[in-house]
């Protein structure tokens, strides 16, 4: 049936990896309609086999999946919760490129990290940095491109529930044992709020008995845990649930972005590439006799301008004369209006070494037609805008996010103004 025009065009398949202890659990998911029906398959031991003793062909159907998505374990992850005092993620997760090392215990260049907004207001927004060491992720990657797979996502295990919690109301916990600790996820209406780790089993029971509660899922827990001291419903998910809602989770386009590392854009169905293909072609055909009156049209044009141009050799000549000059009063007017604005780059950087002060270092300069970005550290850096404004050559001066402090007291700046001339 699949070989068919169009008889697969609405049906979707996708695959999710999770990894419970040191197995791997696949689950391929598939949509035809509103009907979905999936299977499961673990490999044992996976993270503790060689790249060698992985065998490929033990993964069926691998190559017919438009998403695969891959849920990391929520231990060797990390989670800091701060707040932004502004709207913009996009500039948030620029300035953690640069800064990542004053919310986590590393570099930029050491892990893989996104943000995820918990509250968004209109001069502050509540994020949740979520990292992964690359060195870890890198070994797991390595495993699965033996076995073919390329993940088109890579999320952590809380993020795989949202689909599974997606029709679930109030507060619900997720709480799942890991091999070494235990995690303790809120949601909020289906919204992930919060995520920690836990060390022991009583610590995790404080956690959840702290929290006013609608619901509680227990992954990997056997039915003793709370059962006889906590009154609110609870549900005990088998280890495929995880992989499963990573799947589930490539199907729907979950509305959250998180993603610490993509491979690639999502493929396109082949079916509905077919389909517009097809109808491209139909619009063509359409088209087609008005394009062919036209090519005929324009050739006839041609062919008068041609004997015009014959006869009228002097005009064509005039023509051509005025052309040019036309081209070189344009020139000559173009390189007035630069003259008029331009300041020299070596000015602005001669400008710059003057009015900063001697405790400030610029470790670098940008600059862009009339702007100018200045990152580097000063002993404090909010006595370099009124310095900077003093300049006549600055205006509209100000930071572009938030100072830092490095190890040594000092603070760190982004500074952006505008550049006028007089």
């Amino acid at each position: 049936m699949n070989k068919i025009p169009f008889v697969s065009m609405f049906s979707q398949r996708a695959m999710g990896l999770s990894i419970n202890g040191n197995d791997l659990i696949i689950t391929s998911i598939c949509r035809k309609l509103v009907k979905y029906s999936h299977n499961t398959f673990k490999i044992k031991d996976f993270m503790l086999k060689d790249t060698h003793q992985l065998n490929p062909a033990l993964i069926p159907g691998k190559k017919s999946v438009e998403e695969i998505i891959l849920s990391l374990p929520r231990d060797i992850a990390i989670v800091r919760e701060i707040d932004y005092p502004h709207s913009n993620l996009r500039e948030l997760r620029e300035a953690l490129g640069y800064q990542l090392d004053s919310f986590i215990p590393f570099k930029n260049e050491d892990v893989y990290f996104d943000i995820h907004p918990v509250s968004q207001a209109r001069h502050e927004t509540k994020v949740l940095i979520v990292a992964v060491k690359k060195l870890e992720l890198d070994n797991i990657l390595l495993k699965l491109q033996t076995l073919e797979i390329t993940p088109s996502r890579v999320i952590i295990s809380p993020f795989a529930f949202l689909p599974i919690l997606e029709e679930k109301k109030g507060s619900v916990v997720l709480a799942c044992k890991n091999t070494k600790n235990y995690s303790f996820n809120l949601f909020e209406n289906s919204h992930l709020i919060s995520s920690s780790i836990a060390k022991t089993e009583v610590e995790l029971a404080s956690q959840i008995k702290a929290k006013p509660l609608d619901e509680i899922l227990l992954l990997n827990f056997n039915n003793g845990f709370l059962s006889n001291e906590y009154k609110i419903p609870f549900q005990l998910l088998d280890e495929n649930s995880e992989s499963y809602g990573a799947g589930l989770y490539g199907l729907s386009n979950y509305p959250c972005n998180l993603s610490l590392v993509k491979f690639h854009r999502k493929r396109l169905n082949a079916q509905i590439t077919s389909m517009c293909f097809f109808v491209g072609l139909l619009i063509f055909l359409v088209f087609l006799i008005p394009y062919i009156q036209k090519i005929n049209n324009l050739a006839a044009l041609r062919t008068v301008n041609i004997q015009i141009k014959s006869i009228k050799k002097d005009v064509s000549s005039v023509e051509k004369i005025h052309d040019r000059i036309a081209i070189l009063d344009e020139a000559v007017s173009s390189v007035n209006n630069i003259k008029e604005k331009y300041i020299p780059r070596i000015d602005i950087i001669l400008e710059l070494a003057k009015v900063l002060p001697s405790d400030a270092w610029a470790k670098a300069i940008t600059i862009v037609d009339n702007t100018f970005e200045i990152e580097g550290d000063a002993v404090s850096s909010t006595n370099l805008i009124p310095t900077l404004e003093s300049s006549p050559l600055f205006s509209g001066v100000g930071l572009t996010s938030p100072v830092t402090k490095t190890q040594s007291g000092r603070e760190k700046f982004r500074i952006r103004g505008t550049i006028e001339k007089h």
